[in-house]
């Protein structure tokens, strides 16, 4: 099928190009409670074609570009058909002209992971068992869920001398914990792991049945006002995303972002911590087949590396690092218990979302609890909102840490003077 694309590229004189062919291999569980309902196992094979115009016009070079998706036992003529007509609609793109990242061959990598040490089928297996360990309770269960362990193989062949391939496992999954007792509730829950993590499933699984024992039984919605509030786990993740997107040449070449090496991005930090990121592969190579490594995103609070494609890497005038998504957070200074005294913890929403062109967050309450002096209260209801841009200086964080697939640091943090709507 390589070949047969490539004889095609060769005909239409497309002399710009990357193809990227993703092999992907799953064994897939399906339950109802504790039934195992489905047993699927998947194998998928298909290749994403880049092809890329340069043109003129009004004396402006330009670089266009559009992609197809060519699956294997495509016919040759209609190969032909989608790259060429991928080719004429690349010739209205007027991206301003920049040139393609030059890779050369490199061996196959394949991303350390305990989940190579067994196939696909198994590690299924195993984490079905610690997701079903902890549902042991008789007020919480799990009433479904669904998990897939997969093979990736990518392969990354460019016109410009890339010719990279890398192997990587993971295991992902979800599932729905019920309670119902006084109310009947159902929470969703969803999980990402690089590594045969069964500790930390059954762990998230556990406290899953917590947080739908103690749902069921809240009632009351929180008084509108300003609380400091504690976030916590995947909470995290999303709120680090800010600075990973505000630090992306795509975000900074068209002034979406004022960022720049040396940049104070907390800005004033009066109470807080200064935040140490440092971005991390996912993969050994971007889809451009661009080396990726660990890099200092934040020093104490200051900017130290602007990451993106090549394409605005380029506008920018600094060297193509690839996209990255996943942070390691390198802060965490008050015990967990420590730092919830006194506030409101959400530890679930409806759907918490960051947005990183005004730094608001925010989100509908499903569990939160308060801490007080008199003890703890469980609540239902409302919602938070405020601005990382306004709050970002006074951050503390928890010594405990959480691992997820795209996050590693602290478990939770404080965040002061968060408003929160209520009755």
């Amino acid at each position: 099928m390589k070949q047969a694309i490539l004889n095609a590229l060769s005909a239409l004189n497309i002399s710009d190009y990357s193809m990227t062919e993703q092999q992907r291999s799953s064994a897939e569980l399906f339950f109802i409670k504790k039934r195992l309902d489905m047993r699927r196992v998947k194998d998928t094979h298909e290749y994403s074609v880049t092809v890329y115009n340069v043109f003129e016009e009004d004396g402006k070079k330009f670089r266009g570009s559009s992609t197809v998706i060519l699956f294997p036992g495509t016919e040759a003529a209609e190969i032909t058909h989608q790259l060429e007509d991928a080719y004429n609609a690349a010739g209205y793109v007027k991206n301003p002209y920049y040139d393609l990242y030059e890779g050369h061959k490199e061996a196959v990598k394949e991303v350390p992971s305990t989940l190579s040490a067994h196939t696909l089928s198994q590690n299924a297996e195993l984490m079905a068992a610690a997701l079903f360990a902890a549902d042991t309770r008789d007020d919480a269960w799990l009433n479904s869920a669904e998990i897939f362990a997969c093979r990736d193989h990518i392969s990354i062949f460019a016109s410009t001398g890339t010719d990279v391939s890398y192997v990587k496992y993971s295991c992902k999954g979800e599932f729905v914990a019920q309670a119902k007792e006084p109310q009947d509730v159902e929470q969703y829950f969803s999980f990402t792991y690089n590594d045969l993590d069964t500790d930390a499933l059954a762990d998230k699984v556990r406290h899953a049945l917590n947080a739908v024992c103690d749902r069921a039984h809240a009632t009351d919605c929180p008084g509108a006002g300003t609380y400091d509030v504690v976030l916590s786990d995947r909470h995290m993740a999303t709120l680090m995303n800010l600075y990973v997107t505000r630090s992306r040449a795509a975000m900074i070449y068209p002034h979406y972002s004022d960022w720049e090496i040396g940049t104070a991005a907390q800005g004033k930090i009066t109470t807080g911590e200064a935040l140490n990121i440092t971005l991390m592969p996912h993969v050994p190579y971007s889809p451009e087949g661009i080396p990726m490594r660990e890099r200092t995103l934040l020093k104490d609070g200051t900017v130290q590396c602007i990451h993106g494609t090549t394409r605005f890497c380029r506008y920018l005038g600094i060297e193509p690092t690839g996209d990255y998504f996943n942070t390691k957070l390198d802060n965490g200074t008050v015990g967990f218990d420590e730092l919830k005294k006194g506030c409101l913890y959400p530890a679930s929403f409806s759907d918490f979302q960051m947005d990183p062109m005004d730094g608001h967050f925010g989100g509908e309450i499903r569990l939160a609890y308060l801490y007080t002096e008199s003890g703890v209260k469980l609540l239902t209801g409302g919602s938070i909102n405020g601005s990382m841009f306004d709050k970002q200086g006074m951050l503390t964080f928890s010594r405990e840490r959480y691992t997820d697939a795209d996050y590693s640091g602290p478990f939770a943090v404080r965040i002061k003077g968060v408003n929160v709507s209520g009755k």
